[in-house]
């Protein structure tokens, strides 16, 4: 059984990766000659396909964390290893946050459709390199690994009582 869940594991990860990158190919250009326009944000195809292989992959490193975090790192680590995947997962999300404002901003001085930022969300056709890059993948398995820790954390002290 825990072969399979491997393969199946392992045949997630690599379909995710896939998939980031697949959602960058469907970044449309800012310039007003060069978008063509009117087709919807097709980078959304990919996440909607893959949904079953992108929640396994979560549920996959939440488990596998846990087990790491249960067989070979001590209380001391976890929550060691906890708080440096929360700073990481926090600037993470502020440089991501900061730079698609920016780039909104940039697209309304571009774009001739646009007149101020609020009339788009940040994730839109344009952005999809902000948010699907290597570094959001990792704050996506830091995130993972932290409810995975957190969980390993919460059964040792029941075990304990």
């Amino acid at each position: 059984m825990y072969k399979i869940f491997m393969l199946l594991y392992g045949l997630s990860a690599i379909l995710l990766i896939a998939a980031f990158y697949g959602m960058n190919y469907f970044n449309a250009p800012v310039k007003n000659d060069d978008f063509w326009g009117g087709n919807g944000h097709l980078a959304f195809f990919i996440p909607v396909v893959l949904m079953p292989f992108i929640l396994y992959f979560l549920y996959g490193t939440i488990e596998l964390s846990m087990r790491i975090a249960d067989r070979w790192l001590s209380q001391k680590k976890i929550v060691f290893g906890i708080s440096l995947s929360l700073a990481y997962i926090l600037a993470t999300s502020l440089w991501t946050i900061r730079v698609a404002d920016r780039f909104r901003m940039y697209i309304v001085d571009t774009k001739d459709a646009y007149n101020k930022p609020a009339q788009f969300p940040m994730f839109n056709v344009f952005s999809n390199h902000l948010f699907f890059n290597p570094f959001t993948f990792i704050l996506v398995v830091l995130v993972c690994f932290v409810v995975g820790a957190v969980w390993s954390l919460a059964r040792k002290t029941t075990r304990k009582m």
